[in-house]
C-alpha cells in the first residue's frame, strides 16, 4: 500500500507568513461596521501611574461580512473547545456586556430598530446564560 503521507491533496491550502507578518496582544477590540464589511481596532488597556486609563489601539484588521461569519464559527468552536477541555472561562460581573436601552418612542414604530433591540437582548441573555 502506498504511503499517502507524503502526497499533496490539490485543494489543500499551506500556509505563509509573509515578511511583514504581526503578532500582537490585545486585550481590547473595537468593532466599527460598513455596509461591505467589518473592521476590528485591537487595543491594550494601559494604566500609567497618575494618569487616567486609556486604550492603546496598534492594529486594525478590515475582513468582508461573509468573513467575519465564518469567524464567529471558528472563535465559537475554539472557546467552546477550550471550555469542554479546561473548564468554563470566567467573566468578571463588570466585566458583562450591558443590558440595552429600551428603544424610544420613534424607535418602537420603527421594526427594524425594535429587531435589533430584540436581537441585542436575546444575545446578551444568551451570552449571560452559557457562563
Amino acid at each position: 500500500m502506498p504511503d499517502e503521507t507524503n502526497i499533496e491533496k490539490p485543494n489543500e491550502l499551506k500556509y505563509e507568513r509573509s515578511d511583514n507578518f504581526i503578532s500582537t496582544y490585545a486585550n481590547n477590540a473595537y468593532f466599527e461596521s460598513s455596509a461591505w464589511d467589518l473592521k476590528i481596532v485591537f487595543g491594550q488597556l494601559d494604566q500609567p501611574v497618575g494618569r487616567p486609563p486609556l486604550i492603546r489601539q496598534n492594529i486594525a484588521i478590515t475582513i468582508p461580512w461573509s468573513q467575519a461569519k465564518l469567524a464567529l464559527y471558528y472563535l465559537r468552536l475554539n472557546v467552546e473547545a477550550n471550555e469542554l477541555q479546561n473548564g468554563k472561562i470566567l467573566i468578571r460581573e463588570d466585566l458583562l456586556p450591558a443590558e440595552p436601552k429600551p428603544p424610544t418612542t420613534e424607535q418602537e414604530n420603527n421594526p427594524l430598530a425594535k429587531q435589533m433591540y430584540d436581537l441585542i437582548r436575546k444575545l446578551r441573555e444568551d451570552f449571560i446564560r452559557s457562563l
